[in-house]
C-alpha cells in the first residue's frame, strides 16, 4: 500500500537530498497584516509555537538540519491528533475524509515565505521528504499539532504582483516572470490537489533533467531547490513570497494523480521559465 503524501514527496525528496541545507539568511516578510510564524526545521522536529491566532499567517520556514525539509500543513477534524494522521500514513491509501491539506512552504536552500488564511481548528505539520536510502522524515518523528485559535485579527488581502495558476495540468503564470522580489498569488483551478516545487537549473539543464534526476538520483543534480509550496485543495489560494535571479528554471508537481497515481509532472504539469 502507498501514501498518497510520501509518494508526492518521494521524487522531490530525491533531488533535495543531494544537497546539504546553506544556512538560511534572515528574510522579512513583505505582506501587510500578516502574523508571521516561524517554523524552524530540524533532523527531525519542527520548533513552531504549538498556537497561534487564526486569519492572514506567513510561515517563515528556515532549516537548521543537514537536511533539506518542507512543511505538509493538514487540517483535522476535531478529535483527530498527530496520531491519527500518523496511523493513516502508516497504512497507506487516500487521505481521509476528516484530514484536509492547506498547503505550506515547499523545501528551499534558503527561507520560504508561505502566506494563507488559517481558520480556527486542530491542524498538524509533518515533512514526508525520505533521508537518503531511509523513511520520509515524518516517520522519525517530524510531525507537529498545533491549534488555531479564533480571533477578530483582520488583516488586507494581499497585494500580489504575479499569479500561478495550477489546473489538471499545467502550470500558468499571469505574466512573464522577471528578476527580483515577487509576491505570487498561486490558486488551484484543477479538480484535484496540487503543490509545486521550483528549481534554478544548471545550465543546459531542463526541468525533464530535473524530473528524471528525482526518479534516478546519480551524478550532480540539475538544479537549486528553491521551494514552493505544498498540497492546497481546489478552489484555494495561497501566496508565495520569491526573490529571483536571472536564470532558467524548472517548475512541476509531484502530486500522484488521483487516477493513475502518475505525478501530474508526467500529465505535462512540468514547466521551464526564463527569467530575465
Amino acid at each position: 500500500m502507498y501514501s498518497l503524501m510520501l509518494r508526492a514527496a518521494a521524487g522531490l525528496g530525491a533531488v533535495l537530498l543531494t544537497a546539504t541545507p546553506a544556512a538560511a539568511p534572515h528574510v522579512d516578510p513583505s505582506i501587510p497584516g500578516a502574523n508571521v510564524v516561524d517554523v524552524v526545521a530540524l533532523d527531525y522536529a519542527f520548533e513552531m509555537p504549538s498556537s497561534i491566532p487564526a486569519g492572514l499567517t506567513t510561515l517563515r520556514l528556515t532549516n537548521k538540519g543537514k537536511e533539506l525539509h518542507h512543511v505538509y500543513v493538514v487540517k483535522v477534524e476535531a478529535g483527530k491528533t498527530a496520531n491519527d494522521v500518523m496511523a493513516w500514513f502508516k497504512a497507506g491509501g487516500p487521505p481521509p475524509a476528516w484530514l484536509k491539506p492547506v498547503g505550506g512552504p515547499n523545501a528551499s536552500m534558503g527561507a520560504t515565505l508561505f502566506t494563507s488564511t488559517l481558520d480556527a481548528g486542530k491542524y498538524v505539520a509533518l515533512c514526508v521528504i525520505p533521508s537518503p536510502g531511509g523513511p520520509p522524515h515524518v516517520m522519525k518523528g517530524m510531525i507537529k499539532e498545533f491549534t488555531v485559535t479564533p480571533s477578530n485579527r483582520k488583516a488586507p488581502a494581499p497585494k500580489a504582483d504575479i499569479t500561478l495558476t495550477l489546473s489538471d495540468y499545467a502550470l500558468e503564470f499571469s505574466k512573464p516572470l522577471s528578476a527580483g522580489k515577487h509576491i505570487v498569488a498561486v490558486t488551484n483551478t484543477g479538480k484535484q490537489p496540487h503543490e509545486f516545487f521550483f528549481a534554478k537549473l544548471v545550465p543546459g539543464k531542463t526541468p525533464m533533467d530535473m524530473a528524471m534526476f528525482a526518479e534516478n538520483p546519480n551524478g550532480a543534480p540539475p538544479g537549486m531547490p528553491m521551494g514552493g509550496i505544498t498540497d492546497i485543495l481546489p478552489g484555494a489560494t495561497v501566496y508565495l513570497e520569491i526573490d529571483v535571479p536571472a536564470g532558467e528554471y524548472g517548475f512541476m508537481c509531484f502530486t500522484p494523480d488521483a487516477k493513475d497515481g502518475k505525478p501530474h509532472l508526467a500529465h505535462g504539469m512540468i514547466k521551464q521559465v526564463s527569467v530575465k
